[in-house]
């Protein structure tokens, strides 16, 4: 919502360290306790997999900056920013929604759809995560956030309300993967799952 990250591509080299302090410390901004733009002092774990020491932190994240102008602008950048920050992890909360922000903001600039990532889906997109981190293959996270896409592009958002009602109605803001599926919204032509 804040006009001045909305359409903010990641800055590279030196100028991505103050960037995303900025961005975190506003994002978290009612949570002290977390050091709201602080880097990381100690080693963290997402999702059961130790994170980068906190000595690499600034570094890593300048040098995977300077990649992002070599990645074309729109999808492919944003899910590479987006990673770059996942990677690092470069504070001691609040990473993946820093990640998506990034991703995000790098897709309005071009003026693509956004990705949201609903409850449903939050487990297939940690473990492509988890795929790309440990085994450095990327097909099943280019394949998993090319459907959340497509998925969250098939919304209209000119009505909030209508929206929630539609993604409540596709699951969205369901929990549990055993009772429920990630459904597309109704269109004319087809109405598939996730």
């Amino acid at each position: 919502m804040h006009p001045g990250w909305a359409n903010q591509t990641l800055g590279v080299g030196e100028a991505v360290l103050t960037q995303l302090r900025e961005r975190h410390a506003d994002q978290m901004k009612q949570r002290p306790e977390v050091g709201p733009g602080v880097f990381k002092t100690q080693v963290n774990r997402a999702d059961g997999t130790e994170c980068l020491s906190p000595r690499l932190v600034r570094e890593t994240l300048v040098e995977g900056s300077k990649l992002l102008p070599t990645v074309p602008a729109g999808t492919a950048r944003a899910l590479m920013a987006m990673f770059v920050v996942t990677a690092v992890h470069p504070f001691a909360d609040g990473n993946g929604r820093l990640a998506r922000l990034v991703m995000n903001a790098e897709l309005s600039v071009t003026r693509a759809c956004r990705i949201i990532i609903p409850r449903l889906f939050r487990e297939e997109y940690l473990d492509c995560l988890r795929v790309l981190s440990r085994t450095g293959r990327p097909a099943p996270f280019l394949e998993a956030m090319q459907k959340i896409h497509r998925w969250t592009a098939a919304f209209d958002y000119e009505d909030l309300d209508q929206t929630l009602a539609a993604m409540t109605a596709c699951n969205a803001f369901e929990r549990s993967l055993g009772a429920h599926r990630l459904l597309f919204p109704p269109s004319p032509l087809s109405a598939p799952s996730l």
